[in-house]
Protein backbone atom coordinates (compact mmCIF):
# COMPACT_ATOMS: atom_id res chain seq x y z
CA UNK A 1 0.00 0.00 0.00
CA UNK A 2 1.45 3.56 -0.50
CA UNK A 3 1.24 6.48 1.23
CA UNK A 4 -0.92 8.26 -0.11
CA UNK A 5 -3.51 5.10 -0.58
CA UNK A 6 -2.97 4.55 2.94
CA UNK A 7 -3.66 8.27 4.07
CA UNK A 8 -6.97 8.01 1.83
CA UNK A 9 -8.31 5.20 3.19
CA UNK A 10 -7.45 5.71 6.94
CA UNK A 11 -9.75 9.25 6.09
CA UNK A 12 -12.25 7.66 5.03
CA UNK A 13 -12.30 4.75 7.58
CA UNK A 14 -12.11 8.09 10.11
CA UNK A 15 -15.86 8.81 8.62
CA UNK A 16 -17.11 5.26 8.89
CA UNK A 17 -15.57 4.96 12.56
CA UNK A 18 -18.07 7.86 13.69
CA UNK A 19 -20.95 7.18 11.37
CA UNK A 20 -21.24 3.88 12.49
CA UNK A 21 -22.67 3.04 16.57
CA UNK A 22 -19.40 2.28 17.95
CA UNK A 23 -18.56 1.64 21.44
CA UNK A 24 -15.86 4.32 21.57
CA UNK A 25 -17.49 7.67 20.18
CA UNK A 26 -21.27 7.50 20.54
CA UNK A 27 -21.85 7.10 24.48
CA UNK A 28 -19.73 10.18 25.15
CA UNK A 29 -21.17 11.86 22.01
CA UNK A 30 -24.43 10.87 22.78
CA UNK A 31 -24.39 11.94 26.90
CA UNK A 32 -23.20 15.26 26.60
CA UNK A 33 -24.52 16.32 23.24
CA UNK A 34 -28.47 15.48 24.62
CA UNK A 35 -27.15 16.47 28.09
CA UNK A 36 -26.63 19.93 26.56
CA UNK A 37 -30.22 20.14 25.20
CA UNK A 38 -29.17 22.12 21.50
CA UNK A 39 -27.42 21.56 18.21
CA UNK A 40 -24.74 23.44 19.20
CA UNK A 41 -23.53 22.23 22.32
CA UNK A 42 -23.76 18.73 20.43
CA UNK A 43 -21.64 19.77 18.07
CA UNK A 44 -19.13 20.88 20.49
CA UNK A 45 -19.37 17.82 22.29
CA UNK A 46 -18.12 15.70 18.99
CA UNK A 47 -15.54 18.39 18.61
CA UNK A 48 -14.15 18.24 21.44
CA UNK A 49 -14.18 14.51 21.51
CA UNK A 50 -12.55 14.08 18.82
CA UNK A 51 -10.48 16.62 18.66
CA UNK A 52 -8.58 15.09 21.71
CA UNK A 53 -9.45 11.58 20.27
CA UNK A 54 -7.30 12.89 17.19
CA UNK A 55 -4.46 13.69 19.14
CA UNK A 56 -4.32 10.24 21.10
CA UNK A 57 -4.71 8.76 17.16
CA UNK A 58 -1.31 10.53 16.31
CA UNK A 59 0.23 9.01 18.90
CA UNK A 60 -0.66 6.02 18.51
CA UNK A 61 -0.07 5.78 14.65
CA UNK A 62 3.48 7.11 15.31
CA UNK A 63 4.04 4.43 18.00
CA UNK A 64 3.00 1.70 15.33
CA UNK A 65 5.31 3.14 12.82
CA UNK A 66 8.03 2.59 14.95
CA UNK A 67 7.13 -0.86 15.56
CA UNK A 68 5.31 -0.98 18.76
CA UNK A 69 2.05 -2.25 17.46
CA UNK A 70 2.22 -5.52 18.80
CA UNK A 71 1.93 -4.07 22.23
CA UNK A 72 -0.72 -2.32 21.05
CA UNK A 73 -2.68 -5.22 19.99
CA UNK A 74 -2.48 -6.89 23.36
CA UNK A 75 -5.93 -8.09 24.46
CA UNK A 76 -6.15 -7.05 28.03
CA UNK A 77 -6.06 -3.39 26.33
CA UNK A 78 -9.40 -2.69 25.31
CA UNK A 79 -10.25 -4.29 29.15
CA UNK A 80 -8.33 -1.62 30.79
CA UNK A 81 -9.96 0.93 28.42
CA UNK A 82 -12.98 -0.01 28.86
CA UNK A 83 -12.40 -0.07 33.03
CA UNK A 84 -10.84 3.19 32.81
CA UNK A 85 -14.00 4.90 30.51
CA UNK A 86 -16.16 3.13 32.38
CA UNK A 87 -14.98 5.47 35.62
CA UNK A 88 -14.58 8.43 33.71
CA UNK A 89 -17.74 8.22 32.46
CA UNK A 90 -19.81 7.25 35.63
CA UNK A 91 -17.52 9.79 37.54
CA UNK A 92 -19.26 12.05 35.39
CA UNK A 93 -22.62 10.94 35.63
CA UNK A 94 -22.40 11.26 39.32
CA UNK A 95 -21.53 14.73 39.42
CA UNK A 96 -24.71 15.62 36.94
CA UNK A 97 -27.00 13.59 39.12
CA UNK A 98 -25.66 15.05 42.52
CA UNK A 99 -25.36 18.49 40.80
CA UNK A 100 -28.87 19.00 39.52
CA UNK A 101 -32.33 19.17 41.55
CA UNK A 102 -35.38 18.69 39.23
CA UNK A 103 -39.10 18.46 39.70
CA UNK A 104 -39.73 15.94 42.56
CA UNK A 105 -43.36 14.54 43.05
CA UNK A 106 -44.49 14.35 47.34
CA UNK A 107 -46.55 12.45 48.89
CA UNK A 108 -49.21 13.88 51.35
CA UNK A 109 -47.19 17.65 50.29
CA UNK A 110 -43.88 18.84 51.52
CA UNK A 111 -42.07 18.65 54.79
CA UNK A 112 -40.75 22.08 53.85
CA UNK A 113 -43.78 23.71 53.33
CA UNK A 114 -47.59 24.46 54.13
CA UNK A 115 -50.15 23.12 52.12
CA UNK A 116 -51.12 26.35 50.98
CA UNK A 117 -47.94 27.12 49.66
CA UNK A 118 -47.59 23.79 47.96
CA UNK A 119 -50.73 23.78 46.75
CA UNK A 120 -53.55 20.57 45.95
CA UNK A 121 -52.90 18.09 43.34
CA UNK A 122 -56.17 16.37 41.47
CA UNK A 123 -56.18 13.66 44.18
CA UNK A 124 -55.47 16.18 47.15
CA UNK A 125 -52.25 13.71 47.97
CA UNK A 126 -49.53 14.28 45.68
CA UNK A 127 -47.81 17.92 45.37
CA UNK A 128 -45.43 19.18 43.39
CA UNK A 129 -41.96 21.09 44.44
CA UNK A 130 -39.69 23.10 41.78
CA UNK A 131 -35.94 22.36 42.89
CA UNK A 132 -34.33 24.78 40.54
CA UNK A 133 -30.53 24.75 39.66
CA UNK A 134 -28.73 27.80 39.98
CA UNK A 135 -29.57 30.82 37.35
CA UNK A 136 -28.05 30.23 33.92
CA UNK A 137 -26.69 26.58 35.16
CA UNK A 138 -28.10 23.48 33.82
CA UNK A 139 -26.23 21.37 35.82
CA UNK A 140 -24.12 19.70 32.74
CA UNK A 141 -20.49 18.76 33.39
CA UNK A 142 -18.65 21.32 31.11
CA UNK A 143 -18.46 19.95 27.35
CA UNK A 144 -14.54 20.33 27.02
CA UNK A 145 -14.53 17.68 29.58
CA UNK A 146 -15.14 15.04 26.45
CA UNK A 147 -11.81 15.95 25.61
CA UNK A 148 -10.38 13.91 28.88
CA UNK A 149 -12.99 11.02 27.04
CA UNK A 150 -11.88 11.21 24.00
CA UNK A 151 -8.18 10.90 24.77
CA UNK A 152 -9.33 7.87 27.02
CA UNK A 153 -10.88 6.32 24.98
CA UNK A 154 -8.44 6.25 21.63
CA UNK A 155 -6.53 3.64 23.26
CA UNK A 156 -9.25 1.22 22.45
CA UNK A 157 -8.64 -0.89 19.34
CA UNK A 158 -11.83 -2.23 16.73
CA UNK A 159 -11.74 -2.70 13.10
CA UNK A 160 -10.69 0.31 11.56
CA UNK A 161 -7.74 1.21 14.40
CA UNK A 162 -6.26 -2.01 13.48
CA UNK A 163 -5.92 -0.74 10.05
CA UNK A 164 -4.36 2.30 11.03
CA UNK A 165 -2.28 0.78 13.39
CA UNK A 166 -1.13 -2.15 11.45
CA UNK A 167 -1.26 -1.29 7.46
CA UNK A 168 -1.18 2.47 7.15
CA UNK A 169 1.39 3.74 9.90
CA UNK A 170 3.77 1.17 8.62
CA UNK A 171 3.23 2.25 5.16
CA UNK A 172 4.75 5.99 5.92
CA UNK A 173 8.44 5.85 4.62
CA UNK A 174 9.32 8.34 7.23
CA UNK A 175 9.03 8.43 11.14
CA UNK A 176 7.98 11.96 10.15
CA UNK A 177 4.97 10.97 8.65
CA UNK A 178 4.18 7.61 10.76
CA UNK A 179 1.32 10.23 12.88
CA UNK A 180 -0.27 11.10 9.39
CA UNK A 181 -3.10 8.02 9.53
CA UNK A 182 -3.88 8.36 12.79
CA UNK A 183 -4.33 12.10 12.13
CA UNK A 184 -6.49 12.29 9.03
CA UNK A 185 -8.71 8.99 10.92
CA UNK A 186 -9.34 11.16 13.54
CA UNK A 187 -10.47 13.99 11.26
CA UNK A 188 -12.71 11.82 9.50
CA UNK A 189 -14.15 10.89 12.53
CA UNK A 190 -14.47 14.37 13.97
CA UNK A 191 -16.45 15.79 10.59
CA UNK A 192 -18.83 12.48 11.65
CA UNK A 193 -19.26 12.97 15.08
CA UNK A 194 -19.83 16.91 14.55
CA UNK A 195 -23.31 16.04 12.78
CA UNK A 196 -24.18 13.57 14.56
CA UNK A 197 -23.67 15.58 18.01
CA UNK A 198 -25.76 18.31 16.20
CA UNK A 199 -28.79 15.43 15.65
CA UNK A 200 -28.37 14.17 18.70
CA UNK A 201 -28.28 17.61 20.91
CA UNK A 202 -30.95 19.07 18.46
CA UNK A 203 -33.42 15.89 18.90
CA UNK A 204 -35.02 17.59 21.85
CA UNK A 205 -35.80 20.37 20.11
CA UNK A 206 -38.27 18.36 17.73
CA UNK A 207 -40.83 18.04 20.31
CA UNK A 208 -43.25 20.99 21.35
CA UNK A 209 -41.52 20.86 25.07
CA UNK A 210 -41.01 24.38 26.88
CA UNK A 211 -37.37 25.76 27.09
CA UNK A 212 -37.18 24.27 31.02
CA UNK A 213 -38.51 20.59 30.53
CA UNK A 214 -35.48 20.60 27.37
CA UNK A 215 -33.21 21.34 29.70
CA UNK A 216 -34.07 19.10 32.45
CA UNK A 217 -34.61 16.15 30.11
CA UNK A 218 -31.33 16.54 28.67
CA UNK A 219 -29.59 16.76 31.72
CA UNK A 220 -30.74 14.40 33.31
CA UNK A 221 -30.77 11.71 30.43
CA UNK A 222 -27.02 13.15 30.12
CA UNK A 223 -25.92 12.05 33.60
CA UNK A 224 -27.76 8.93 34.00
CA UNK A 225 -26.48 7.58 30.63
CA UNK A 226 -23.04 8.95 31.44
CA UNK A 227 -23.12 6.96 35.17
CA UNK A 228 -25.04 3.61 33.97
CA UNK A 229 -23.11 3.86 31.00
CA UNK A 230 -20.14 3.62 33.06
CA UNK A 231 -21.27 0.98 34.73
CA UNK A 232 -21.61 -1.09 31.65
CA UNK A 233 -18.66 -0.22 30.82
CA UNK A 234 -16.68 -1.58 33.41
CA UNK A 235 -18.39 -4.86 33.79
CA UNK A 236 -17.42 -4.87 29.99
CA UNK A 237 -13.68 -4.48 31.14
CA UNK A 238 -13.91 -7.13 33.32
CA UNK A 239 -15.32 -9.45 31.18
CA UNK A 240 -12.59 -8.66 28.16
CA UNK A 241 -9.33 -8.99 31.13
CA UNK A 242 -11.10 -12.26 32.20
CA UNK A 243 -10.99 -13.41 28.36
CA UNK A 244 -15.27 -14.40 28.29
CA UNK A 245 -15.49 -12.04 25.55
CA UNK A 246 -14.10 -14.57 23.35
CA UNK A 247 -17.03 -16.69 24.06
CA UNK A 248 -19.16 -14.07 22.32
CA UNK A 249 -20.17 -14.67 19.20
CA UNK A 250 -19.74 -11.58 17.49
CA UNK A 251 -16.95 -8.66 18.83
CA UNK A 252 -17.50 -7.14 22.07
CA UNK A 253 -17.50 -3.66 21.03
CA UNK A 254 -20.92 -4.46 19.14
CA UNK A 255 -22.47 -5.74 21.92
CA UNK A 256 -21.55 -3.03 24.14
CA UNK A 257 -22.42 -0.38 21.84
CA UNK A 258 -26.36 -2.84 21.59
CA UNK A 259 -26.54 -2.99 25.25
CA UNK A 260 -25.66 0.78 26.00
CA UNK A 261 -28.45 1.97 23.32
CA UNK A 262 -31.06 -0.46 24.18
CA UNK A 263 -30.63 -0.78 27.57
CA UNK A 264 -29.15 2.71 28.98
CA UNK A 265 -29.84 5.71 26.51
CA UNK A 266 -33.18 4.76 25.41
CA UNK A 267 -34.46 3.82 28.88
CA UNK A 268 -32.77 6.37 30.05
CA UNK A 269 -34.38 8.83 27.43
CA UNK A 270 -38.33 7.78 28.02
CA UNK A 271 -37.97 7.32 31.71
CA UNK A 272 -36.98 11.15 32.13
CA UNK A 273 -39.21 12.54 30.14
CA UNK A 274 -41.67 10.91 31.50
CA UNK A 275 -40.81 11.91 35.03
CA UNK A 276 -40.09 15.41 34.35
CA UNK A 277 -43.28 15.92 31.57
CA UNK A 278 -45.74 14.18 34.60
CA UNK A 279 -44.46 16.72 37.10
CA UNK A 280 -44.49 19.29 35.17
CA UNK A 281 -48.31 18.50 34.50
CA UNK A 282 -48.44 18.01 38.55
CA UNK A 283 -46.98 21.30 39.54
CA UNK A 284 -49.14 23.30 36.72
CA UNK A 285 -52.60 21.22 37.93
CA UNK A 286 -51.79 22.04 41.39
CA UNK A 287 -50.67 26.31 40.62
CA UNK A 288 -54.40 26.09 38.93
CA UNK A 289 -56.64 24.82 41.87
CA UNK A 290 -54.50 26.76 44.40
Amino acid sequence: MTPLTAVIYSFFFGILHGVLPDEHTWPITFSYAVGGASGREGMKAGLFFSAAFTVQRMLLSEIAYLALAPFLLNPDINGIVYLVVGIAMSAAGFFVIGKNRYIHLHLLGHHHKSEAEMGRSVSGLLSAHHHETPSGDKGVPPIRWTMIHGFIAGFGLGGFSLFVNTIAAPAMRSPWLGFLPGLVFGIGTMIALVVIGYLFGASLRWFRLSERAIQQIGAKTGGRTLFFGGILFGVFGIITLLGLDRNLPVDAGYVLITFFMLLVAVPAFIFTAREVLAAERIAETARETS
